[in-house]
């Protein structure tokens, strides 16, 4: 018995026995577990759901008088039902593969969650997850990658940049695989660069597994090198993009990440300020575009004049 049905048993009992209080004896041998379990279920309770749980010494637990308390209809945290939902998404667009079996009991477990754990389970469709960002790119060569990368291989890749339209050979070992905005990027050391690259999985048009082992970078390094500046171009900051927000947009950056190590704060005149370390502009810049005059860029000067300019070269559109 998990601490869901545990949770709902003991409700049913103590509503069952009105003022009466249940001795504790009671419940251990109800919910199937020890006294020390039955007091953590009960602290929960009251603590998380405010349940009014009150107790008799030597007698026993009881819910207070004239009490209208209800289980909450849904038992998932944000997190827990966000991440069903999506395997849930992922499950039913899945079919033809090797594993197709697999995938089917998972979808049904997961299924079979949902419906026990949500009120008017039919109606699930109406909570909607939005795969925003995403290119929608088969992946051939996403089973190479992921191979490559697990038995620590190198991988020669035939590689379409998209900023400059070009084709490039490249030798890379194998980092980390990312899953990021709806699409999926390998981080590799590149061989010809010497050094760190971030791959979109979906351009790499061949892909061949070398026998010789990968360059291998310390968790410490590759931290370092990934997880330090905004967005999915890796790096070490080489900049700190200051940026001041009118208060109408304000209100909503103020209650987003745009970055782990962001630094915001309000300022006198309304304003509110972030501060986010980055290496490469590129995606940088498309998120500040995004908010239009509703944000202006203060530091550093090459990042405002890049800014600017395709704010510019945006208006040019239309005049």
């Amino acid at each position: 018995m998990d601490k869901l049905e545990r949770a709902q048993k003991l409700h049913r009992l103590l509503q069952s026995h009105g003022s009466r209080p249940v001795p504790i004896s009671h419940l251990n041998d109800a919910l199937e577990c020890g006294e020390k379990t039955v007091r953590r279920l009960i602290a929960d309770m009251r603590l998380y759901l405010d349940a009014p749980i009150l107790n008799i010494p030597q007698q026993g637990y009881f819910y207070a008088k004239n009490s209208t308390f209800e289980l909450p209809g849904v038992w998932f945290s944000n997190e827990e039902l966000q991440a069903l939902l999506t395997i849930q998404q992922f499950t039913a667009n899945l079919s033809g593969g090797f594993f197709d079996d697999q995938i089917q009991t998972i979808q049904s477990k997961v299924e079979r969650l949902l419906h026990k754990n949500l009120p008017l389970a039919d109606n699930v469709s109406r909570i909607r997850v939005l795969g925003s960002g995403s290119r929608g790119k088969r992946l051939p060569m996403f089973p190479l990658v992921a191979t490559a990368l697990l038995k620590r291989q190198r991988l020669v890749l035939k590689y379409h940049g998209r900023q400059n339209d070009t084709w490039s050979e490249r030798e890379v070992s194998p980092q980390h695989l990312v899953f990021y905005k709806g699409n999926w990027y390998l981080d590799a050391w590149c061989h010809y660069r010497n050094g760190l690259r971030t791959f979109a999985v979906e351009k790499i048009d061949k892909a061949s597994l070398k026998s010789s082992r990968c360059k291998e970078l310390s968790h410490t390094e590759l931290n370092k090198l990934l997880t330090q500046s905004f967005g999915i171009f890796s790096g070490e900051p080489k900049a700190t993009a200051v940026l001041h927000f009118i208060e109408k947009a304000a209100r909503w950056v103020e209650d987003e990440q745009w970055f782990p190590d962001e630094m915001g704060k309000w300022l006198d005149d309304g304003i509110f300020e972030l501060r986010i370390p980055y290496s490469d502009p590129t995606e940088l810049i498309m998120e500040i575009c995004k908010h239009g005059a509703d944000v202006k860029v203060i530091e550093p000067p090459e990042l405002c004049r890049q800014v600017a300019e395709r704010l510019r070269k945006a208006g040019d559109q239309y005049s």
